[in-house]
């Protein structure tokens, strides 16, 4: 029987240490996008500032991730991290990564305990950034610094797979005349 509470009571601990315990959802309608049809899917919070990379709180984004995102294997480690502020004057924060966004992202962002914000915490959120998303923007304030954690290829549209094989279906052609040509 003890054999048995001990692993639910040491992972009882290990949730409660990492934060996990005082985590939850969070609005989806923070992010905005200039890309018409981009909209957050899923945010989820957990308390405190986690995107700095330290070893408890690299155990606790990778669990995070796995559970909250179903992304398992990835190390907790943002790809890409950096440093922000909001406007002074608008109090919006604008998010533009080095990289373009693209397909599936998950992005977590700290916020402190300045006026405006949601209080010390970092928010995941994850969308569809589809072909490109070069920068997004949030109203909360007290915005201290953000992380990716996952960029992943875009899926094709039906039309671009309609494009591929139609120009496929050309090449067939030509090859086709060239061939009866040179006979």
């Amino acid at each position: 029987m003890m054999k048995n509470l001990l692993p639910k009571i040491a992972a009882a601990a290990l949730l409660s240490a990492s934060g996990l315990a005082s985590a939850g959802d969070c609005p989806t309608t923070d992010l905005t996008f200039d890309v018409p049809g981009v909209t957050v899917s899923k945010c989820y919070s957990v308390a405190g500032n986690v995107v700095d990379s330290s070893p408890a709180d690299k155990l606790t984004v990778s669990s995070l991730l796995a559970t909250q995102f179903a992304f398992s294997g990835q190390s907790g480690v943002p790809i890409t991290s950096f440093n922000v502020s909001a406007n002074g004057l608008t109090h919006v924060t604008t998010y533009d990564f080095p990289q373009l966004l693209t397909g599936n992202v998950i992005v977590g962002l700290h916020f402190g305990n300045g006026q405006g914000g949601p209080g010390n915490v970092t928010n995941f959120y994850a969308f569809n950034a589809g072909s490109g998303v070069d920068k997004f923007y949030t109203a909360l304030q007290a915005t201290s610094n953000a992380g990716l954690y996952r960029i992943s290829a875009p899926v094709p549209e039906p039309e671009t797979y309609a494009m591929m094989l139609a120009g496929l279906g050309l090449v067939g052609v030509i090859a086709r005349r060239r061939r009866r040509a040179r006979a």
